[in-house]
């Protein structure tokens, strides 16, 4: 084999590789099909659009993302929680989130880990693993292998994927 075909091979293995690690290393459930729930949100394109800003609509329902350092959590650090802001779920808590200095906020895990659920994402060129909302699917961010202890996990999330719930009596 000659090194113009054995370079791409490497890249595809080292791809793959990088790929199953990242999933290995979160233990993490990559799915092709959401979770099935008694509580799931349905609605269609027009019953989001009345209910969410259009920011809001363009991250949960059509997968966009905010600008780094732009979004209004990414340095929060008052006590409370993160909902859904489509569909209300509590995601994530202040306790466990962190400064990951990637400009979005970040957290090393959800609330409950069947609050959200995962698949794989190859937009934009890249191998990511998507982190959606399980009550009604909406896009949330992504999860990567490079965050702290205990879990390893970063959870890097969109402000206006959600709403915040300052912690009652503080």
């Amino acid at each position: 084999m000659n090194a113009k075909k054995l370079i791409p091979a490497i890249l595809a293995v080292a791809t793959l590789v990088a790929a199953c690690s990242a999933q290995y290393a979160l233990n993490i459930k990559v799915r092709s099909t959401p979770p099935v729930r008694k509580d799931k949100v349905v609605k269609t394109d027009a019953q989001w659009k009345k209910i969410l800003t259009p920011t809001q609509y363009t991250i949960l329902r059509a997968k966009g993302t905010e600008a780094a350092f732009c979004g209004k959590f990414h340095d929060k650090k008052e006590p409370g929680i993160y909902i859904c802001a489509g569909c209300k779920l509590p995601l994530f808590s202040n306790d466990h989130k962190f400064e990951s200095g990637t400009g979005w906020p970040s957290f090393y895990r959800p609330i409950k880990e069947e609050n959200v659920w995962y698949r794989n994402d190859g937009s934009h060129g890249m191998d990511r693993i998507e982190i959606l909302c399980a009550r009604c699917d909406g896009h949330l961010g992504h999860a990567f292998d490079d965050g702290p202890k205990p879990t390893g996990w970063r959870y890097c999330l969109n402000s206006d994927a959600m709403l915040f719930e300052a912690a009652k009596g503080k």
